[in-house]
């Protein structure tokens, strides 16, 4: 490439006189990136706009409807060491007093101890836990084998741990990763590897699935079979919370059950008996008769009574001595066909203090039941913990060696309930509205107070203050107008001016939300809040100086408003939002028209932010258009002129040339003149 010198022959720096050019012709350029920018930043200005109106109409949302919190409740107990609570807008206000008596934990077991290059015998055999089960194939080997072969097979139900225990002596823990009773760990397979392991000591005792039935006098109803005898002069009695009943004298009644009990062969009737004979009973017979005397006259201090004197004569009914096939007995009723069957129990006097257990399900083998049968012909008979026991078939179950924490249910007691529950963790349908997490057992009741709780009304409402009070801001300098005091000095405030200072759009906005904001509404509840202020919200506090009150950004007194939640929930709840036609829907009140007023600017789609997003857009391409096509011009227009300043130092260069050639022909030039 040849190398041009600059000026040689002229003499002048072309370089730079094409540069200056070249730079006068580029003004337009300038001019469109700095409008380019300008787009750009009124483009991230809407954005950071649009992500405010936003968070601002989410934080409007939060106030009223099914997000409102002005109803929510808090849970204290009084020992946070024993558990912790939570409560919604659900739970009922009041003091419950709670009992941790055990807490659910998961079935853990361990190995016996042996030494580390100690073998076991190769074997198969089955984990359940539930109604998962995994099959352990283990080819024989050392206890660390036997670790990590439970661990390829079984690691969704179990965890397994190895432990050296001291010296080359090592365990192997189990643990099954379900809580509570669910999360039993059930062994079955070869016995000898599952017992030199000490995974198991045994078989498995037998089990039996108890189905406890308690009492309400209101489902005893008069017997309908055949087996009545003689006239019915008893009463029957609910005691211990349905726990117990008392049959007295004679009488027959049927027990609806609550839902048809269903039965297997194997089914036994398991009660706690009790029995009083007529000579006991007899105490108990009310009085037979009450005269009415004559009248008679008390004398109290000079105040004269007049009364009936009363006699009450106490007879003893004498009952004749029945004769009955037996004296109690128990019994059920199903259906066959559409036909009552029945079968009747009989109970012997001498049986009573024992645990009575009654084969029914041999005579309604695989059928249901629907009614119970209890008869008494004399004296009185109590029955208690009255089940349905069913043994559970666990053919070739063993039994697991070192257990170190059972599966078992937490059991807890609320206000004297007992109820149990297979977690510790996320109780929620112990209590209404109330959340329970059990950390331990107590031996003392714990208080759990509920109460109306403001925090998170609070924090919603302070969170809508912040959000407006950033928009309020940004929203004033976007829009704001430079002021000069003198003619002439507006260039000196355009730094000061906003990006959309003519944008009426955003002026109207602003404009709008703070009408509403600052507005009063109808209210609701028995006392109605009908401006922002009675809740300790304003744009000032009292004899706060103009400057900070005009700038429209509101403050919040934390006390006056957890205050007016606490006393007002209805209150507060129907300013944000209210329901005044009774369709289920809100019509008014501050956030919910808040939120009206943001919708055009924050709905999905093409909204006003959108638009002018869109807007910004196509301004930035049209002027990177304009910018490629000055620049290409440019470009153009600098070789242009440096061809002509070339040709310019060409013409001048042989000029140059000529001049010193006729200088030459007509003398020689100057150095020939010296010579001579």
């Amino acid at each position: 490439m040849p190398v041009t010198i600059s000026g040689m022959s002229s003499g002048l720096d072309t370089d730079g006189i094409i540069e200056k050019l070249v730079n006068v012709e580029a003004r337009p350029i300038r001019q469109l990136e700095i409008r380019k920018k300008n787009h750009s930043s009124r483009k991230d200005g809407l954005k950071t706009l649009a992500k405010q109106l936003e968070d601002l109409n989410a934080a409007a949302r939060d106030l009223y409807g099914f997000r409102a919190s002005f109803h929510d409740k808090g849970a204290v107990p009084s020992d946070t060491s024993v558990l912790d609570a939570s409560a919604n807008k659900n739970a009922d206000t009041g003091v419950r007093k709670i009992k941790v008596l055990q807490l659910a934990t998961h079935h853990k077991t361990v190995s016996a101890e042996l030494g580390e290059n100690e073998n076991l015998p190769a074997g198969t055999f089955t984990i359940e836990v539930g109604d998962q089960k995994a099959t352990v194939k283990f080819g024989g080997g050392t206890l660390k084998s036997l670790n990590e072969k439970i661990n390829d097979s079984a690691s969704d139900i179990v965890t397994t741990a190895y432990i050296r225990k001291s010296g080359d002596r090592y365990i192997l823990t189990l643990q099954s990763k379900t809580i509570g009773e669910k999360g039993e760990m059930v062994f079955s397979g070869d016995r000898d590897l599952l017992l030199k392991s000490g995974l198991i000591s045994g078989k498995r005792a037998g089990e039996k699935d108890e189905v406890a039935l308690t009492f309400d006098s209101r489902y005893f109803t008069t017997y309908m079979g055949s087996g009545r005898s003689g006239n019915e002069t008893g009463a029957v009695s609910v005691r211990d919370g349905g726990r117990s009943v008392t049959i007295r004298g004679l009488i027959w009644r049927e027990y609806a059950l609550p839902v048809e009990m269903a039965l297997t062969e194997g089914t036994m009737l398991e009660f706690d008996l009790a029995y009083r004979d007529s000579a006991v009973e007899k105490d108990s017979v009310r009085p037979g008769r009450i005269e009415v005397g004559p009248t008679e006259q008390t004398n109290i201090k000079g105040i004269i009574l007049e009364g009936y004197n009363i006699e009450r004569k106490r007879e003893l009914r004498k009952e004749k001595p029945g004769h009955f096939d037996s004296v109690m007995g128990i019994g059920f009723v199903t259906e066959e066909n559409g036909r009552r069957v029945e079968k009747v129990y009989p109970v012997d006097r001498d049986a009573a203090g024992k645990l009575m257990m009654i084969p029914i399900g041999r005579d309604f083998k695989n059928g249901k039941v629907s009614k119970m049968i209890l008869y008494c012909n004399a004296g009185a008979m109590d029955v208690a913990n009255v089940r349905l026991a069913t043994p559970i078939d666990r053919k070739g179950r063993l039994e697991p060696g070192n257990t170190v924490s059972k599966a078992q249910d937490a059991k807890i007691s609320v206000d004297g309930i007992e109820v149990t529950r297979d977690r510790n963790d996320n109780l929620t349908d112990i209590i209404k509205g109330v959340t329970l997490t059990l950390k331990r057992v107590s031996t003392e009741e714990v208080k759990l107070a509920v109460e109306p709780g403001a925090d998170s009304g609070v924090e919603k409402i302070k969170k809508f203050i912040e959000d407006y009070n950033r928009y309020l801001e940004f929203n004033q300098t976007i829009t704001k107008a430079g002021k000069s005091e003198k003619p002439g000095e507006y260039k000196n405030t355009i730094t000061e001016t906003g990006l959309f200072v003519s944008d009426m759009t955003l002026v109207r906005l602003q404009g709008s939300l703070s009408m509403v904001i600052n507005g009063a509404y109808p209210g609701g509840g028995e006392e109605p809040i009908r401006l922002l202020t009675q809740m300790g919200v304003s744009t000032g506090a009292i004899n706060a100086e103009w400057e900070t009150i005009k700038t429209g950004k509101l403050v919040v007194d934390e006390a006056s408003l957890r205050r007016a939640i606490t006393e007002n929930p209805d209150g507060v709840a129907a300013f944000f939002g209210v329901d005044t036609t009774g369709d289920d829907k809100m019509e008014n009140g501050m956030a919910y028209k808040v939120v009206y007023v943001l919708r055009p600017y924050v709905s999905s789609g093409k909204n006003i932010i959108a638009a002018k997003l869109e807007l910004e857009d196509n301004s930035i391409r049209l002027a990177d258009e304009s910018i490629k096509r000055h620049e290409d011009h440019l470009k153009k227009y600098e070789d242009k002129l440096r061809t002509k300043f070339g040709r310019m130092e060409q013409a001048i260069t042989q000029t140059n040339s000529q001049q010193q050639w006729m200088k030459n022909q007509f003398g020689g030039g100057s150095s020939g003149q010296k010579d001579k």
